[in-house]
């Protein structure tokens, strides 16, 4: 799994024949993160596939994304523990 892309608040995640946009965004502090694609359709093999995969490797592509736009230096989580947005300090 690797980061493919790094846009302010989404990473797109590639694993093998796989690519999934995954949304990170600071809220109270915290950081939050979802599947960009939420919506999926049941007589699209293509779509069933990914919807399995999201299902197996959010918290890996989560883990993933968050480090990337740290490294990046989009979000900042500071001694405390608590995150920001690079654009709010």
């Amino acid at each position: 799994m690797k980061v493919v892309k790094i846009e302010p608040q989404s990473v797109l995640i590639q694993d093998k024949n796989i690519k999934a946009w995954i949304d990170v965004w600071v809220e109270d502090e915290d950081v939050q993160c979802e599947w960009n694609q939420y919506i999926f359709n049941t007589n699209n093999s293509k779509d069933q596939a990914l919807k399995k995969w999201q299902e197996n490797n959010f918290e890996m592509a989560s883990s993933l994304a968050i480090y990337a736009l740290e490294t990046a230096g989009i979000i900042i989580q500071d001694e405390n523990g608590e995150w920001y947005n690079a654009d709010d300090e």
